[in-house]
């Protein structure tokens, strides 16, 4: 009787460039580098970044034995180190540079795709030609930091490797990873040209940018009560991931400090004074004060308004609540020096039916909070121009638009932009069945757009009552067979940072984010110098939010000579 022959895979390693969508179906052949064996060698991967950046790849491990360990043994470059001796002597030597971290990264299912116009194909019921991918898949985009020893869940599975960059002088770094598993090592290089110019940490002279986060969602999905220590810990957290992805600004939700006392709205200052300590220690310097109104009754199309604690009508008697809300804020600004820092929002989403109700509500706050400019993400605009000092219109509305809100600009106005489950399509945004690019676009168009100042976000981590990891719909009841998922958020939607235990991750497309806005700092400092030829750079690669550049090496290319020129203006 025969055996019947079982074929294995052999264990290979290939690298990726961290700007590709990576799936676990993803033909390892097709990486930048193989791991170097006699049957096969290819060349380098080699990417440019600024110093004061990070510079990072993808690994995708296939033909693992599940059960079996993987190793990863990092060969760092070395880096120089200075030492003083008593006499105060100093002496630079080389040290070996261990500024890297390790992530596993973790795929996520797109069980539809995002819709040609909005939302999910679901809803809109036509093909959306502008996606990597075809649903259902799954994508690789949560990075979950791991030690050096791993145990492989199954035949496939991928890691991203992080360095920081820093250095006084252009060179190349190489980092050699030696990976080995079930008595087989691939050994793979990264090589990373560091240039000179230096791109410092995101502050208050930066672009705007600013992640909302569901409060109580943090205290659900870290089992950390509201308000607790462990809460105000996540938060914390929450906001540091945000900094290092360029998050200088934040929504500081009403919820987070007034107390209803007797059916008033009391602020708590000991809330918010806690609040700012951990704002000031995180170094976040902008901060938006959360809606303070929202529709009547929650319906979209309202025409009046309520306050956000006692639903209280407006008009009518919200409006005397909604005045001393922002009085009481108003006193604590003044009390801590904080009225230069503070931009105040009203309700999200005015449309033009609430016109009229939504000027009232501006002019009530405007006198309650005197000098502190007023903010909101807005549908409305004629109808309600005059008393908004922040326009934030969808990244597409603003084009379609652009006269509209560049002439109130002119009259002394300040513009944002913002994405949520829209803009669909080609646009700019970060769902998971787009191109990573399109993120690093949202950093690079205020560079073409300069008007705009500020991108507001709303789903750094925006999702209740959904599991975090699986963000394409909510799943139906165990015995309805005929629910609807026409209404769902797209894949990705509602978050780029994703709750672990006790820790926060991060994503492909948050780093992305981070890298368009790395990239925005040195395009903004070289307008000031040369504003023609920063136009001509940027035209080359992003165009529009609906016209730009898909191929991640034609990027690389143009972020080179962006780096090759900062350096030679500025170092």
């Amino acid at each position: 009787m025969n055996t019947p022959v079982i074929e294995t895979a052999l264990f290979e390693a290939s690298l990726f460039d961290e700007l590709e969508p990576l799936f676990p179906d993803t033909n390892p052949r097709e990486g930048k580098s193989w791991g170097q064996s006699s049957l096969h060698q290819r060349s380098l991967h080699t990417v440019a970044a600024a110093s004061g950046t990070y510079a990072g790849v993808h690994i995708l491990l296939t033909g693992l034995t599940p059960g079996k360990c993987v190793s990863v043994e990092i060969l760092p470059p070395q880096r120089a180190s200075v030492s003083s001796d008593t006499e105060g002597n100093r002496t630079e030597h080389s040290v070996p540079d261990h500024r890297y971290k390790l992530f596993e990264l973790l795929p996520l299912p797109v069980e539809a795709n995002t819709g040609a116009v909005s939302r999910t194909e679901w809803m809109d019921g036509q093909a959306n030609l502008d996606v990597i991918r075809r649903a259902p898949f799954t994508v690789y985009d949560v990075l979950k930091p791991c030690t050096n020893v791993l145990t492989a869940r199954g035949a496939v599975m991928a890691l991203a490797f992080r360095c920081k960059v820093d250095s006084i002088r252009r060179e190349t770094k190489k980092w050699s990873l030696l990976l080995t598993h079930d008595g087989i090592s691939r050994k793979l290089d990264f090589l990373v040209e560091v240039f000179p110019v230096k791109v410092p940490e995101a502050g208050a002279a930066d672009h705007k940018y600013v992640n909302w986060f569901s409060h109580r969602g943090i205290a659900d999905y870290h089992n950390a009560p509201l308000f607790s220590d462990e809460w105000y810990k996540m938060y914390e957290l929450y906001l540091k991931l945000g900094k290092y992805g360029r998050q200088n600004m934040a929504l500081v939700g009403a919820e987070l400090f007034f107390d209803l006392e007797k059916g008033r709205p009391v602020l708590n200052e000991s809330k918010l004074d806690r609040l700012m300590e951990i704002y000031n220690r995180v170094g976040i310097h902008w901060l938006e004060g959360g809606h303070l109104t929202g529709r009547k009754d929650g319906e979209w199309e309202a025409t009046h308004a309520e306050t956000v604690f006692t639903h209280r009508p407006i008009p009518g008697e919200g409006e005397a609540e909604l005045a001393d809300m922002g009085q009481q804020i108003f006193a604590y600004l003044q009390k801590h020096g904080l009225t230069e820092r503070w931009i105040q929002s009203l309700m999200d989403e005015p449309l033009d039916c609430m016109a009229d109700t939504y000027k009232r509500s501006l002019e009530i706050l405007k006198s309650a909070m005197p000098g502190i400019p007023l903010l909101d993400a807005s549908i409305a605009r004629e109808t309600i121009a005059g008393n908004l000092d922040y326009w934030c219109p969808t990244a597409n509305k603003y084009e379609k638009y652009q006269e509209f809100f560049d002439g109130r600009y002119e009259k002394g106005d300040h513009i944002f932009v913002y994405t949520c489950l829209d803009p669909a399509g080609s646009f700019c945004n970060r769902m998971l069945d787009q191109e990573r690019l399109r993120q690093v676009w949202i950093g690079w168009a205020p560079a073409l757009y300069p008007k705009i100042e500020g991108y507001l976000h709303w789903g750094g981590m925006s999702m209740e009552g959904f599991d975090p990891y699986y963000l394409a719909a909510p799943l139906p009841e165990i015995t309805d067979y005929e629910s609807s998922r026409s209404g769902v958020l797209p894949a990705g939607d509602a978050a780029i940072m994703y709750p672990g235990f006790h820790q926060v991750y991060s994503s492909t497309r948050l780093e992305a984010y981070r890298m368009g806005f790395e990239d925005l700092v040195l395009l903004q400092r070289l307008q000031e110098r040369e504003p023609g030829w920063v136009d001509a750079l940027v035209r080359q690669v992003f165009r529009g939010y609906d016209d730009y550049e898909k191929d991640v090496e034609q990027y690389r290319k143009i972020r080179r000579i962006l780096l090759e020129k900062a350096s030679a203006v500025f170092f």
